[in-house]
This record gives C-alpha cells, structure tokens and sequence, in this order.
C-alpha cells in the first residue's frame, strides 16, 4: 500500500485533526492491513503508530529525519515504511540526492533544496532480496505538456528527480536487482503508444523491461480541505501515486481505495486515497 496521510503529525500545525479523525483512518488502514505500507507526508513514528498498530508492525523512517541540513523547523514530510513483523526485513541506503536534485547532477544553476529522500529498505522473500523504494517528488508540474516545456521551477526539479531515479532503475536492472518503487509522483503521467513507454520514465531498454504498475488504474479520490474555517471538497480524477517496478514481479490486483462521501464529510482523512498493490513475484527471469 502506498499512502500520503497529508501533514501526518502531533504537533498539528498544518492539518488539525481530532481522535474520531485518527480513529477512523486507522479503521481504512487496518480495513486492509497491507504486509507493506510505504507511506508519505509523517512526520514522525509517534504520529504513524495512532494509525499502525505498533505491535504488529515495525516502522522505518527516511534517514532524513536525522539530517539537519535537509529537515525543516517544526513540521516535516517524511517518507518511509511501516512493514509486518513476519517479513525479514532491513533498512536500504535511500535515495538522498532527490532533495537537491540539481546539486545532486552538477547542473551549472545548481540550488540548495530540502525535498523528500526516496527512503528505502530491503526485504527478503524465498532467500531472495527485493529493493522497494518509496518516494514523495515535487509539487508543481502536474502535466506531461509541463514536464515537457520545462519553464517552471517545479518541472525543472522533478526533471531532475525524474533523471536521477532513471539512472537508479537502470543501475538495478544492469544488478538484474528485483526492485518495487511507489509513492506520490505529484504527476498525471501518461502512456505514449509510439515506443511502449511513459513520460516519465523509459520502459524498455538493453537491461528489460519497466513494468508501470498503475497503469490502468484510474483516479477517483473525493477529499475535504478546510480553510478560514469553510470547507471545500475537490474530487480528484488523475492519479499522481504511482508504482513501477522490476520486470521479476506480476499483478495480480492493483486499485485506489476511495473514501466514502460520509468518511469525507464527517473525518478529516487525507487530500490522496491510498493504492494498494497485490503482487506476485518470480525470482528468475530469462534473458
């Protein structure tokens, strides 16, 4: 399951929310209780264990929360993971040049950032590794036609991101490394028919083939927003949470779990419905 639990945090300062709210996300949680949650916007494992049970499950926060240089006063967006006891799991290096993308690729106009790390852990299944890697890109360059042009701010940095997380998949695939990559992309990423690939990301090259896990998933995600004491309701109908990953895995179930219209109303939840992956994985696969 991938989840951005919007300004997840004790302290809330952004997103205020009272026990009723904590006890009903914890209800949708625990509605599918997925061996695997990758979750973003947390500000802390205090925050997350009113959600996830703590003895059921062990949480591993992105190393970013232990780097000052890269975390801000008050509340922070931390990605991460909360995994079931049963799985052997452990932390992997995350993926830490995504908070300074363009310092990260020694571009000439190169500026300081504090983004989101692309936290990371290891988890063994059959005697064999599997990387799943869990991201929160920037905001900003929702469409294919803005990444495309480029003029933003915010398109500029996820074109970074989006290069440095193609460099990491290419270096698992040359690894022939089973990989998972999920979180909030902050984009409508789109199918191009002409060369079997998205926007975002190439699909296929000399290492194999990428396989776009939500690709035929479509959005629907009804949400609430508070402001100046009114409240607003927006019906989100592109996703922007994404999964792809290593050719070793194959979908067996991949779908958004849409609040209901009473959830919305009464609970303040979260802007993003959780995606939930099923998948089945096959160790070898032949050149």
């Amino acid at each position: 399951m991938s989840w951005n639990l919007q300004w997840l945090s004790e302290q809330q300062q952004e997103v205020k929310r009272t026990e009723q709210d904590y006890t009903m996300l914890k209800q949708v949680f625990l509605t599918y209780e997925p061996d695997i949650l990758a979750f973003q916007e947390v500000d802390s494992a205090a925050s997350l264990q009113r959600i996830v049970p703590n003895d059921q499950y062990q949480i591993f926060m992105s190393s970013r929360i232990k780097n000052k240089e890269d975390i801000f006063n008050g509340v922070n967006q931390f990605t991460g993971f909360a995994v079931k006891n049963y799985l052997t799991v452990k932390k992997h290096p995350d993926i830490t040049t995504l908070s300074s993308p363009a310092l990260a690729l020694g571009e000439k106009q190169y500026y300081q950032q504090k983004l989101r790390y692309g936290s990371a852990i290891t988890v063994s299944l059959n005697q064999h590794d599997i990387i799943v890697v869990n991201v929160h890109l920037k905001s900003g360059c929702f469409t294919p036609k803005q990444l495309k042009n480029n003029r933003k701010k915010s398109c500029r940095t996820l074109n970074f991101q989006r290069t440095l997380l193609q460099q990491w998949i290419k270096q698992q695939q040359i690894n022939k490394q089973p990989f998972i990559l999920v979180g909030d992309f902050n984009h409508h990423i789109a199918f191009k028919t002409t060369n079997n690939a998205t926007n975002f990301f190439s699909s296929n090259n000399k290492q194999g083939p990428l396989k776009w896990l939500t690709n035929n998933v479509k959005g629907n995600c009804l949400t609430k927003k508070i402001k100046n004491k009114k409240v607003y309701y927006r019906h989100y109908k592109e996703l922007i949470d994404h999964g792809f990953s290593s050719e070793h895995f194959n979908i067996t179930s991949v779908q958004q779990l849409p609040y209901s219209k009473e959830q919305v109303s009464t609970y303040q939840l979260s802007d993003h419905c959780p995606v939930i992956f099923s998948l089945s994985f096959t160790p070898f696969i032949s050149s």
